[in-house]
């Protein structure tokens, strides 16, 4: 058997149960959703679809009945068939589900054989709900945002340790509390998993330690890699009260660098003396050549892409294949995910972060949008578009940067010169855009500091903001975080001419909602830290709504 396949692999020092079967809403309007599952075998199923109403609770009673024929199924239960055939997909699939009603509540489960036992094999345990988008373009709305989930932590006796997960309640408490009022949908902004969070779980270090050459092939192999991109996200996404949020909100999600290693296209592989394959994955002391190294690189890559596909991207909006950027619209509000992660590379010449091609398409998205029709422009961006002193962020050949080893982290700063360009083009289309009429807030996440950013362009008055929410569960300070508290001012102006000022800032972990109110022209930002309640579960429902730590009203 392959001891670099981490498909059975139970060996793996998981502190909690990993994912075998879950769901995720994905992109949800008011006449269909996308609905992703991991089913853990193949097999043929049933999801089973219904509407909430007074009948649900006898439904949901006959849903726990084992064994459980479909025959037994009231009618007014909607039966999709789904057929997983075999493990090339991890057993992941996505349904598409059209006419539905708008603004409506629907139950979900899934139906299959357990050995010889037809029954409800998810959906069995607690209720599966969603909730399609409201039709009126001119309702408020709210959604939350969140970004970096690392709940781990190495200790001194080699044990990894659970940490800060009880965020996850109080997210869900606080996104439940608004689902009654207008809530929409969730943002995963960057960093969902972590390949190279801690060493006992870092896939990564593991390259290192079983990459070698074996009777003339490079190994371990691409197909052996996808493996162990699974087990990261079955590892991360196995806690009961992220599955809670992720299968009962639609969820969009855009990658940053931790979904393929750190620091992941900022890194210097030019082969002179500034080389930095070697950051990467220490292939020097795997006995390697630095061409080896780049294969198993460009394999690991691959891998990554194939499984951010399976497990994130699936669920977003339709999109070309390879392609991962891309919008969707909530009402009078238009939304933009940036892929600043897929395509970067600071060996480029130019365009290093987007790439060419998606520059083009979101400038012409940008110039294709209509005040009179969505208002409302949200850009996501994983890393922070505007957001450190700009002395610091070109720093990383001092011995400051040497020292902090912030050189990675300081090249990934949209405000680094390599990217001067780039960020200046970017951010004169936004204040454009702004100039018409476009009210434009940028989310972002990645620093682990959260952060909020007036900025006005002196020559037009046109203005917009930038609300950083990092992280939801890893709070291991990062020398950037440092670098945020300590160096960037509360007001000045920017290198490139624009006016700024810090509304807020705050370093322990977070996670936010926006609310936008379309008749008055504002966007509430409510920042969410640490509650105080000994169970989050049971009292978080009942704090108060003021009870965010940042409650900023942004006016246009």
């Amino acid at each position: 058997m392959r001891t670099d396949v981490f498909t059975w692999k139970e060996d793996r020092p998981w502190p909690n149960c990993r994912l075998k079967r879950g769901a995720i809403v994905g992109h949800t309007t008011p006449h269909s959703t996308k609905l992703w599952l991991r089913t853990g075998y193949p097999g043929d199923y049933q999801l089973l679809l219904f509407p909430i109403n007074a009948d649900s609770e006898a439904l949901r009673q006959q849903l726990t009945e084992v064994p459980l024929k479909l025959e037994d199924l009231p009618d007014s239960v909607r039966r999709i068939p789904l057929k997983v055939e075999n493990f090339d997909s991890d057993t992941t699939c996505v349904v598409t589900i059209d006419e539905l009603e708008p603004s409506t509540e629907y139950g979900y489960a899934l139906h299959g054989r357990d050995g010889a036992i037809e029954r409800i094999v998810l959906g069995q345990d607690r209720p599966y709900q969603f909730r399609t988008l409201h039709d009126d373009p001119g309702a408020s709305f709210s959604f939350g945002f969140y970004s970096c989930h690392m709940p781990y932590k190495d200790t001194m006796f080699r044990k990894t340790d659970i940490v800060n997960q009880s965020m996850w309640d109080y997210f869900d408490a606080a996104l439940n509390r608004q689902h009654s009022r207008d809530l929409r949908f969730v943002i995963g902004g960057g960093d969902q998993v972590y390949t190279d969070g801690v060493d006992s779980l870092n896939i990564w270090r593991y390259l290192a330690k079983v990459a070698r050459k074996q009777d003339g092939q490079l190994l371990p192999t691409k197909e052996s890699m996808v493996t162990w991109y699974r087990d990261i996200y079955r590892g991360y996404w196995g806690f009961e009260n992220l599955r809670q949020v992720h299968s009962r909100y639609p969820q969009y999600m855009i990658w940053d660098d931790h979904e393929l290693g750190d620091g992941w296209g900022s890194y210097r592989l030019s082969g002179n003396q500034q080389d930095e394959l070697n950051e990467l994955f220490d292939y020097k002391k795997a006995g390697l050549t630095r061409d080896e190294a780049l294969i198993l690189i460009g394999e690991m890559k691959k891998a990554a892409f194939q499984v951010y596909d399976e497990y994130q991207h699936a669920h977003n909006p339709d999109t070309p294949q390879g392609q991962f950027d891309y919008d969707f619209r909530c009402g009078r509000a238009a939304f933009y995910c940036l892929d600043g992660r897929g395509q970067r590379d600071i060996n480029r010449k130019s365009r290093r972060v987007l790439g060419i091609a998606q520059y083009q398409r979101f400038k012409r998205w940008l110039e294709a949008r209509d005040p009179a029709e969505t208002p409302f422009l949200f850009v996501i961006s994983a890393v922070p578009i505007m957001h450190l002193a700009t002395v610091l962020a070109n720093a990383d050949d001092t011995i400051l940067a040497d020292i902090a080893d912030l050189q990675d982290d300081l090249r990934d700063s949209w405000e680094h010169k390599l990217h001067d360009s780039e960020r200046k083009g970017l951010v004169k289309m936004l204040f454009a855009a702004a100039n018409r009429g476009l009210k434009i807030c940028i989310l972002s996440g990645d620093v682990h500091t959260s952060a909020a950013f007036k900025m006005r362009d002196p020559s037009s008055g046109a203005i917009m903001y930038q609300l950083t929410s990092s992280a939801i569960t890893y709070d291991k300070s990062r020398p950037l975080s440092w670098v945020l508290g300590k160096t960037v001012s509360d007001c000045g102006r920017s290198v490139d001419g624009y006016d700024f000022t810090q509304l807020t800032l705050y370093t322990a972990c977070n996670f936010s909602i926006v609310q936008v109110f379309p008749e008055e022209q504002t966007v509430w930002f409510r920042l969410y830290g640490k509650q105080t309640v000994s169970d989050p579960k049971e009292e978080a429902a009942d704090l108060p709504v003021n009870s965010a730590l940042t409650n900023l009203e942004l006016r246009f």
